[in-house]
């Protein structure tokens, strides 16, 4: 079975463990920069994917720009960055593409400068932190007392990422801030939902936007994956270019989908969210946009790509 390649390949091309070797290398020689998925592609959770970080680690010391993404804002970059580095990946701060970071740097360009009200955890305070916008602490009072809040005039923004603690008071709160039209509602991410074990799933970001805006009938802007805005700084700069970047992910409607959005190559790991099937299943949709969601290549985990390369470093 074959997955149609979408932009940089011709059409009727294969999952990437039916290339031969050479073939393979000579694909990879036309990549830069490569730029991972986070849980589902280098770790699920806490825990490392088997052979994950040493394909991380020798396809660097090829030569490859590497960069790791992803949605999650609950840790701040530098945290995610320690995080990668216990799992065994070789990478720098600057190195870590997080929803969080793109959501301040965003809040920066802005020329923000009144308090945000944050819906999520402390990686957003952080990074608002580190781009000189104040915000207010996260909130922790008691749910019950919904009747008795105050609110704080100099709020200009309520921003909404993945929120452990979500709760009656916080939706009630963003909710008031969000009735003056000039209070800004800006998002991490819309990930609907996290897989945490089979049959378990965790609300993700995407559930909380969703209630705040049923709520005021208002819709934020998204500042992470699958908007193109997450790396689109790297690409202005020259630092990333588009055809010759690949983005690996587990994800199509997130990761799959950035990857389209901006003009890179694709590969799914089936080792998160996405399996094999559900790409050939959006290939034959009938929704157009979930061809954009087809990966250009998959394999069934990144480790798979290790017998093609250790011959590279010896």
């Amino acid at each position: 079975m074959n997955l149609a390649l979408n932009r940089s390949f011709q059409r009727g091309g294969c999952q990437l463990l039916h290339l031969s070797k050479c073939s393979l290398l000579q694909w990879l020689n036309n990549i830069d920069t490569i730029i991972y998925g986070g849980d589902g592609v280098l770790w699920h959770h806490d825990k490392p994917i088997e052979g994950a970080a040493e394909t991380f680690n020798i396809l660097r010391a090829m030569g490859k720009n590497a960069y790791i993404c992803t949605n999650n804002s609950v840790l701040s970059t530098q945290k995610t960055c320690l995080k990668a580095q216990k799992m065994g990946c070789l990478v720098a701060p600057n190195e870590i593409l997080s929803s969080g970071q793109a959501l301040a740097r965003f809040m920066g360009e802005m020329k923000f400068e009144k308090k945000v009200y944050v819906v999520g955890g402390q990686g957003i305070i952080d990074e608002l932190r580190l781009a000189g916008i104040k915000s207010l602490p996260l909130d922790s009072s008691d749910p019950n007392e919904v009747k008795d809040i105050t609110l704080d005039p100099s709020v200009g923004a309520v921003v909404v990422g993945l929120d452990e603690n979500f709760n009656s008071l916080k939706l009630t709160k963003a909710s008031c801030y969000l009735m003056k039209p000039q209070v800004m509602f800006v998002a991490t991410d819309r990930d609907m939902a996290i897989p945490l074990a089979p049959g378990r799933i965790v609300p993700g970001a995407g559930s909380m936007v969703a209630a705040l805006e049923a709520a005021t009938k208002r819709s934020p802007f998204t500042c992470g994956k699958p908007n193109s805005y997450m790396c689109l700084n790297l690409m202005r700069q020259g630092i990333i270019q588009p055809d010759r970047t690949l983005m690996i992910g587990d994800m199509m409607h997130t990761d799959i989908q950035f990857g389209y959005n901006c003009g890179f190559q694709t590969l799914l790991v089936g080792t998160g969210v996405s399996s094999y099937q559900d790409a050939l299943a959006a290939q034959s949709s009938k929704e157009q946009i979930m061809h954009q969601q087809v990966p250009d290549m998959y394999v069934p985990e990144l480790s798979n790509l290790l017998p093609f390369l250790s011959s590279r470093n010896k």
